[in-house]
């Protein structure tokens, strides 16, 4: 019987995943503007919360960055999809740079390396470059829909974030502790990723700018907003931002081996130091993501909501991890989604023994889960 239970959970479970993945790719027009909104509303609490203790009111810091975010982002839209349209240019673009490229490796003896340099470059010009920046800026229309759809849902975040904690803690009843625990750790943990991860993607981005400019690459500025963007995806993100101006030095270098050199350097120095020294020691055990699940979820959530959905793979994981930590019934996939066993100071460790102290703490003669008496949700 107990066998039988433990299958019928199994394929639950699978069956569930399933309508999940289904529901949030049909959705994904709906549900992508929601979740930038709260992850922007989240990253910009904190600079909320500073401005009130100054004495600004929170509904005119409210208002005022919504309104910078909105014309900020739209003409940096509009710069964007300019330089993406003059990049992918069938002509002068990418497929130019490709063929200038494929001229170097066309050696007569035809050796192996220069034959499987050729089938790689083909393969890189017949990428559908369009529609990848299509994804990732849209058109016009799209791009000003998608962000008035986010400034809205921000507004409205603001405003009721209050009273939705509330009605969370509401929700869980006598697990109220629990679930203020998992909400104050949730926005604790992206508020400092976000917050970490936005500084040492722009320095990444202005480095190799720098870099790029200094060797006169086209395109440079292109490239290194492009990187700035990319440093938020893990690993494919650095990958790709750096094999665009590699090609484009060895294409239009004057000195190519030395241009070549210097981009891949400068890359690999800038991401090494800034991405795997500087950022995980100033993260600390925020996120404690197994660095396989990080790529797993950038897969995963690329092929559900596409580009932006790279772009939000270890956020929306993370905080996935937190809830299921979050219950003694589904602590094993947090575990198997961290870097390793629970550690004292990390935070699968802090959430269990958050919710064992509670438990000890409760009363003689109460009943299992019950602990000290709770006020009411609204006082």
């Amino acid at each position: 019987m107990l066998r039988t239970d433990r299958t019928a959970t199994v394929l639950l479970g699978i069956l569930t995943t399933v309508l999940v993945g289904w529901t949030l790719h049909i959705g994904a027009g709906i549900l992508q503007p929601l979740v930038i909104a709260i992850l922007l509303t989240t990253l910009l609490q904190p600079v909320v919360r500073a401005l009130a203790r100054l004495w600004v009111p929170p509904a005119v810091t409210v208002i005022l960055l919504a309104s910078l975010l909105f014309f900020g982002l739209a003409q940096m839209g509009i710069v964007l999809n300019q330089r993406i349209q003059a990049f992918v240019d069938p002509l002068t673009g990418w497929a130019g740079i490709i063929d200038q490229v494929k001229v170097r490796f066309d050696d007569p003896a035809n050796s192996q390396f220069d034959a499987l340099m050729i089938y790689l470059l083909n393969a890189a010009k017949d990428v559908q470059w369009q529609r990848i920046a299509g994804d990732l800026v849209g058109s016009g229309f799209d791009f000003t829909k998608g962000l008035f759809l986010v400034v809205i849902y921000m507004l409205f975040l603001f405003a009721e974030q209050a009273v939705f904690k509330r009605k969370i803690l509401a929700i869980a009843g006598e697990h109220h502790d629990d679930a203020a625990e998992v909400l104050t750790t949730i926005g604790r943990g992206l508020q400092r990723y976000l917050g970490v991860k936005t500084v040492i993607s722009l320095m990444t981005g202005v480095l190799c700018y720098a870099v790029l400019q200094a060797l006169e690459i086209p395109f440079a500025l292109l490239f290194g907003f492009l990187t700035f963007l990319l440093n938020y995806i893990p690993t494919f993100g650095s990958i790709i931002a750096g094999c665009f101006p590699t090609l484009t030095a060895l294409a239009t270098g004057d000195s190519p081996a030395f241009q070549v050199t210097v981009v891949i350097a400068t890359y690999l120095a800038v991401n090494i130091t800034l991405g795997s020294v500087i950022e995980p020691k100033i993260l600390g055990r925020e996120l404690n993501l197994s660095p396989l699940i990080v790529v797993l979820s950038v897969v995963v959530w690329a092929g559900l909501w596409g580009v932006v959905g790279a772009f939000l793979a270890v956020p929306l994981t993370a905080a996935a991890q937190i809830v299921l930590a979050s219950q003694e019934t589904t602590r094993p996939l947090a575990v198997m989604l961290s870097s390793g066993p629970p550690r004292e100071d990390g935070l699968l460790h802090r959430i269990g023994r958050g919710r064992r102290e509670r438990e000890d703490e409760a009363p003689a003669g109460e009943g299992e889960g019950a602990g000290p008496p709770r006020k009411a949700a609204g006082e």
